[in-house]
Parts: structure tokens; sequence; C-alpha cells
């Protein structure tokens, strides 16, 4: 159901009944007016009832601009922007909203978020928005005292893939590499591509016997994936180094730096291992 125009509803802010609204908002929430004066805003609204009445709060001392979700006629949920202010109804205090359809909006919102923090060949986060959530989370284990684990991945000699097969095979590689890591890591940590054929894993509340096991796996489910070409199958190892937060760490740089010493082990030690130090 698309509704060009503004909704209306007065509501009283006590009770959170719906006391009036327009043609819009009968026909977007309702269907009938007698049905529209017959609900409340908490058949609209997806908050719970304490969170409305706190944003009713907001908006009888002051108009305020709200980003909610709303259950349409329809059954269907929709981001809309709602416009709240005080108002005197029928000698009474109450408010009014107008209310717009955000579907777009937010839809082009999100478009931008991943145009910003999405890596755009392997769709794992990229180098600067992955370093942002590794110090995020740095942050948060030491305030917490948590475990923490940062590991990079190198894949091994990749750049034989590209002179053998290509680099467009040498992106569908790259891309199911990926791919691949980021399904088993759902959950456990955060994937994201630090440049060329490396990439770099935040694995929260993880242990060493527990980072050891999820890298080793990482390490054996990459080996087996592979590109399959009219030269036979391009695939590649990798080395993995990692690091977990000490006492010592005073920032994430220092935990960052101890994993690239431990990936130059596992490289110098014959590649295709872990390395955690």
């Amino acid at each position: 159901m698309n509704v060009h125009h503004a909704s209306i509803l007065v509501i009283d802010p006590r009770t959170g009944k719906i006391i009036d609204g327009n043609k819009e908002s009968v026909a977007r929430y309702a269907g009938s007016r007698e049905r529209l004066l017959s609900m409340s805003v908490g058949e609209i609204n997806t908050l719970s009832r304490s969170e409305i009445s706190a944003r009713m709060k907001q908006a009888v001392s002051n108009r305020h601009h709200f980003e909610f979700k709303h259950r349409l006629i329809t059954g269907v949920v929709q981001d809309v922007d709602v416009y709240s202010g005080p108002i005197m109804f029928d000698g009474r205090q109450a408010l009014i909203s107008f209310i717009h359809d955000a579907t777009r909006r937010k839809a082009t919102e999100r478009k931008l978020h991943l145009l910003t923090t999405t890596d755009p060949l392997t769709k794992c986060f990229n180098h600067r928005h992955f370093l942002s959530i590794f110090s995020r989370e740095f942050r948060l284990a030491r305030r917490r005292q948590g475990a923490l684990g940062f590991a990079m991945v190198d894949l091994d000699h990749f750049k034989r893939i590209n002179d053998t097969f290509g680099h467009l095979v040498g992106d569908r590689l790259l891309r199911k590499i990926a791919d691949t890591l980021r399904k088993r890591l759902a959950g456990l940590g955060g994937l994201g591509r630090l440049g060329g054929e490396e990439f770099g894993i935040v694995l929260s509340e993880a242990c060493l016997g527990r980072a050891d096991s999820i890298l080793n796996e990482l390490r054996a489910m990459v080996c087996a994936v592979g590109v399959p070409t009219d030269r036979g199958a391009a695939s590649c190892t990798v080395s993995i180094g990692a690091a977990l937060l000490s006492a010592a760490d005073q920032n994430e740089l220092s935990l960052m730096g101890r994993a690239d010493r431990a990936l130059y082990n596992a490289k110098a030690a014959g590649r295709d291992r872990v390395a955690i130090i």
C-alpha cells in the first residue's frame, strides 16, 4: 500500500489512545474511522509500552522527530519518520504526530552503509571499518577484563594463482575463501579484508584452546576451497598468525603487532599452519 501524504494522528499522551486522525491514517492503520478511534498507539508502534510512554513524554514537552517501525493494516511493519509535538485538542493536552513512510530513506541509508563499510570484492568488512570494530572490541574486552583474540590470515603464494590462472579466477577464489571464512565465523567474531590476499579476524571471548581449534578448522576449510578451470582447480593454503589479549597490550596496535609476528612465524615454519603467541 502506497500512502503518499502524511498520516496524522492525535493521541492522548496519558493513555496512548488515538483520539483523531486523517483519512491517510485510517487507510494506513485501520480501514475505518471507527476502528482507528478504538485503537491505541501501542497497536501501531512496535516499541514496548514503557518505551512508547517515554517517547510521548518527550514529545509533550517539546516537538521531536522519531524513527519508528509501525504495523500497517496489512500486517506489514514499515519504517516511518514521526514528527510529534504538543497540541490542545477539545480543551485538553494532546499529541499530534505527522507520519511519513521512511522505507526508501532507510533502504538508501543501508546501501550507503554497505558501500562505506564493505569490501566490494569479498563482501567482508573493509579495512577501515574492520579496524574500527577491532578497536571497539579491544576497549570492551579491556573494560570487562574479558578474552579477545586477533588473527591475521594470509593466502600462501597467491600471486601464483593470478599468474597461472589469471586475475578473474584469483578474484573468484578470494570471494569463495572469504565466504567460507565469514560463514564459519558467524557469531564468533568479525572478518575484514586488510588488503590484497590478507584478512583479519577478531575472535570474541577466545581462550587459547578455542582460538587454536577455530583457526585450524578455518585453515583446513580454506584448503578445501577451489575454483574449477580448464587447467585444473585453483586453490591455495593459508598461514594464520594470532595473538590473545594480555595485560601488556595497552592498545589494539600492540595485539595486532603480535599477531603479525605470529604470522611471520607461521610462514617461516613452512606455511599452511597456525601460529599463536
